[in-house]
């Protein structure tokens, strides 16, 4: 009910035209989604596997969907750029680097998630500043809606990639847990992953499209 109540919270005051500092920039909300560039960045890569279980990669799930986001987005007449379009390693200040290299445009870092006990279970998505908070509110709920994953929420975070990205939105999405054995088994299916890339895909283009 809190994630629901401040979704529409915001989307009132991007509707009056709020704005917000972030960074020491100026970010006029209501102008925040008019972009024509998506930054995709698939988490880790080569020697940097992510969250592992067995043979199961983090850094593998993260570029095949964000493979899939790709091409929805490409249809949707939107230039992407890639962080990594293959199993590289990328530094993180790289990435952000890349974050802040282009006018009108987000940047959307994707990963999957892990805990210990095993027991975690769901996908959420992080902003760090508050012109990025509707791009993640709109992400995580078309992702929860297409998957059905359990909805964790929207949170702020510190994550360098989204904290360094000061020119543009920026949000990281944890698409579920390879530590969950019935997570990590949908999402070892091509069919549950285009799910997943479908509710990011979704999410970025109802935020452009929003008032």
């Amino acid at each position: 009910m809190l994630y629901i109540s401040r979704f529409h919270s915001c989307l009132n005051r991007l509707r009056k035209g709020v704005i917000w500092a972030a960074a020491g920039t100026l970010l006029l909300a209501t102008g925040a989604n008019g972009f024509d560039t998506v930054i995709l960045d698939p988490g880790h890569g080569a020697h940097d596997r992510g969250a592992a279980i067995g043979y199961v990669y983090e850094k593998h799930l993260a570029l095949d969907t964000a493979r899939r986001v790709e091409e929805l987005l490409k249809k949707e007449g939107l230039k992407v750029i890639m962080s990594r379009s293959r199993d590289v390693f990328i530094p993180l200040q790289d990435r952000s680097a890349l974050g802040n290299s282009k006018r009108n445009a987000i940047f959307v870092s994707i990963h999957y998630n892990y805990n210990r006990g095993g027991s975690g279970a769901g996908a959420e998505t992080y902003y760090h500043f508050s012109s990025s908070y509707m791009l993640a509110a709109y992400i995580q709920a078309y992702l929860v809606q297409r998957t059905n994953m359990t909805n964790r929420g929207v949170k702020s975070a510190g994550f360098h990639v989204i904290r360094a990205t000061t020119k543009n939105p920026a949000v990281l999405v944890e698409c579920g847990f390879v530590s969950n054995s019935s997570e990590r088994a949908r999402m070892l299916t091509g069919e549950f992953r285009a799910r997943i890339a479908e509710g990011i895909a979704q999410g970025i283009i109802a935020f452009k499209k929003s008032k």
